[in-house]
Order: C-alpha cells, then sequence, then structure tokens
C-alpha cells in the first residue's frame, strides 16, 4: 500500500509546524523538504479545510499548527485525504473487472487495508515529531 503524494505532503507539513512552532510561510516548508510550493499548497489547501492548520492572508500571513487537531489521530487524518481505492473493483463508477462477482481479493484487501487504517488510529498527530 502507498500513501498519495498528497497525504504524504500534509504529513510532512503537520510535522514542520509542529517542530516551528508560531507562523511559517509555505517556501520555508517547500524549501526544507526541497519540494513544488505549488504541489504543497494543495495539500495545506487540504490541511486547512479540515481544520488541522490554521492559515493568515497577507504579505504577514502563513500556516500555524492548530494546536487543538494534536489529539487527533494519523488514522483519521489519512482517511480524511485518501480513497483506498486499491484495486480497480473498489472504483463504483469504473469498476470492469468480471471477476468482481466471485472474486475473494476484494475481501482480503479491505481487511487489509481496515488493519492498516486501525494501525495508524493507534497514533496522534502530535506523536508524529
Amino acid at each position: 500500500m502507498r500513501l498519495t503524494k498528497k497525504t504524504d505532503y500534509c504529513i510532512r507539513v503537520l510535522i514542520y509546524l509542529q517542530k516551528h512552532k508560531g507562523r511559517v510561510k509555505i517556501q520555508d516548508i517547500a524549501n526544507s523538504y526541497n519540494i513544488s510550493k505549488n504541489h504543497l499548497s494543495v495539500a495545506v489547501n487540504k490541511l486547512a479545510e479540515l481544520n488541522y492548520i490554521t492559515t493568515t492572508q497577507g504579505p504577514t500571513g502563513g500556516i500555524e499548527f492548530n494546536q487543538s487537531s494534536e489529539n487527533q489521530s494519523v488514522g483519521k487524518l489519512v482517511t480524511e485525504i485518501e480513497h483506498f481505492e486499491i484495486a480497480e473493483c473498489f472504483d463504483q463508477k469504473n469498476n470492469s473487472c468480471t471477476l468482481s462477482s466471485n472474486c475473494k481479493l476484494k475481501s482480503m484487501l479491505s481487511k487489509s487495508t481496515a488493519a492498516f487504517i486501525q494501525e495508524l488510529k493507534n497514533y496522534k498527530i502530535k506523536d508524529l515529531i
């Protein structure tokens, strides 16, 4: 199983913000991780939408870690960002697999994904640092 870059970047932003208290610029985080500011901005927007961070516009603006999210689980964060369609049969709209009605793999993958998420639920956002 592999997390998308968006989820990876969201986690990186939360780690950075917890280590660097106060308001920081997205460009500082992008420079720190050597990743594109544009790609990072997508993750930042998602984190702001989900209330893991706060944003301030303007020349003195930036982003800050929302302390009230430190006890949220990493599993919750991941499920809010990821879409676990790890095989074609998980995609309700575009499933053209002819094995879907008889296939046991989907059940195995569902159980494995649930176990993965359950393990991540054992960790809090604050545990990332």
